[in-house]
């Protein structure tokens, strides 16, 4: 009995040999033969890479002009604080000047010629105004790195500026501090 199961068994196998392996129709490998199908694919594909290239372009413009505001923008941020710094060097200079005045002749001789330096300081003014002016005139047209030099040099001068600052402040102490010496130097009587 065993042996006519088994031979049921493979006449029913061979009978179905011929049959697809998938017979659902459902399921499907993509057909090549259908050239508008891929041709679709293709272009749509071609259309994202240009798409997204473009943006990638502007993104690097825009980003490029933001660099070249943000420089033209320090730069005159740093010529006004240079600016501002001539003018308080100005002032404090003149400040100094009043205080010799209270010192003896012999003492401040010296300290009067060293603080007479407005003609350096309306120098500094002025090229200072070429400065603005030449970022007027060429900061559309310059380099990023044209750009940047001249702010680092801007940036430079400032911090020369703040060291002479400083250095008339401990001028302006010593000045005091001589002051207060020679008001509590009585003269000897006579």
């Amino acid at each position: 009995m065993a042996r006519a199961m088994v031979g049921a068994a493979l006449h029913k196998v061979n009978k179905n040999r011929h049959l697809p392996l998938y017979r659902c129709h459902c399921i499907r490998q993509t057909d090549s033969s259908n050239p508008l199908g891929n041709g679709i694919v293709v272009y749509l594909l071609l259309f994202g890479l240009a798409a997204a290239l473009a943006l990638l372009l502007a993104w690097l413009r825009e980003r490029r002009f933001r660099q070249r505001e943000d420089v033209i923008r320090a730069m005159l941020d740093g010529a006004d604080a240079l600016e501002a710094q001539l003018q308080e060097c100005r002032q404090r200079m003149q400040t100094l000047k009043g205080m010799l005045v209270v010192l003896p002749e012999e003492m401040s001789e010296r300290a009067n010629v060293a603080l007479s330096a407005d003609d350096k300081v309306e120098a500094a003014l002025k090229d200072l105004l070429a400065h603005r002016l030449w970022i007027k005139q060429n900061a559309e047209t310059a380099t990023l790195s044209q750009l940047d030099a001249a702010r680092a040099a801007l940036a430079q001068s400032g911090t020369t500026l703040q060291a002479q600052l400083d250095r008339l402040a401990a001028i302006a102490a010593d000045l005091q501090r001589a002051q207060a010496n020679a008001q509590s130097i009585t003269p000897p009587s006579a």
